[in-house]
């Protein structure tokens, strides 16, 4: 199971492991299975019955949260409190990813996605009794709290992002660049993944990059490359499937994500794969002391 408390020599402990099915929501299809009370438990149904998790950082708490009405944050921590514990709390940072993929192993074995070790200390203190041993609902309230201030911020962020991704794409030695770039490394999937991933944003001027495509490219990425399933923006499913056929042309293997979108019937087809996922595995376990 993705989140627990044990005790170990005497210490109280809170554990993660990375356990396959691992499945992403972007934000709109949390804001969706919260709001929708019959395919949000039929989400929980098919996880739990899968035994996989549903990989969530620190940004989505945030993004789902929203500024408009706020009935949206109590649907969303009921949501999150019906997942857990099948929780597993992720780092989506591109450069942390790429890092630990350069260190030597074998590349057939599939790594974790970086954990996010702070998320989960902030949630296992958040312990309310021993009969529920997880809440994630106050950490929402709270982020509902500041959503004003914590908002802004991450729009200028993503602002700045995109403003930097066009600004690159009017330069014509780099559209040259990525016509005719072939050289992915494949021991370092998340790199790779980007690469190919982006190509078409400096190729096609139709397509465009604003701030919430900027806000998305961390999560698009990562959870290609780290998860099962991934439900997404329709732009990321079309530019997913852009991705495989050009790796598939260059003969490039590497794993990644089967992703929906809400469009051609998406969700229902989404929900479907997790229904049918096979047996659960584990890749490995993090230990994380809840001592201050």
């Amino acid at each position: 199971m993705p989140v627990r408390f044990e005790i170990n020599k005497g210490m109280l402990q809170v554990r993660q492991s990375f356990d396959f099915p691992a499945v992403y929501l972007d934000h709109w299809a949390v804001r969706r299975f919260s709001s929708n009370e019959e395919e949000g438990q039929r989400f929980l149904r098919a996880l739990r019955a899968s035994g996989g998790a549903l990989v969530v950082s620190h940004t989505n708490l945030a993004e789902v949260t929203g500024p408009e009405d706020p009935r949206h944050a109590d649907e969303t921590a009921a949501f999150f409190e019906g997942v857990l514990p099948n929780i597993y709390f992720a780092m989506f940072d591109v450069q942390q990813a790429m890092n630990q993929e350069k260190h030597p192993r074998d590349i057939d074995v599939r790594l974790k996605a970086p954990p996010d070790v702070e998320l989960l200390m902030t949630v296992g203190r958040e312990r309310p009794d021993d009969f529920r041993p997880f809440t994630i609902a106050n950490i929402i309230k709270v982020i509902t709290k500041h959503r004003d201030r914590v908002g802004a911020t991450w729009h200028e962020s993503n602002q700045k992002l995109a403003d930097h991704i066009n600004e690159v794409r009017r330069n014509a030695e780099t559209v040259r660049q990525a016509k005719r770039f072939s050289g992915h490394p494949t021991h370092v999937p998340t790199l790779a993944v980007m690469q190919e991933l982006l190509r078409p944003v400096f190729l096609d001027r139709t397509l465009s990059i604003d701030r919430n495509d900027a806000g998305d490219i961390h999560h698009a990425i990562l959870s290609i490359v780290y998860c099962d399933y991934a439900l997404l923006d329709g732009k990321w499913e079309d530019l997913h499937k852009r991705m495989k056929r050009r790796f598939t042309e260059l003969g490039r293997t590497i794993r990644t994500a089967t992703v929906f979108s809400g469009r051609r019937h998406g969700v229902e087809r989404f929900l479907e794969a997790i229904e049918d996922a096979g047996t659960p595995t584990t890749v490995r376990e993090g230990i994380l002391d809840t001592r201050e």
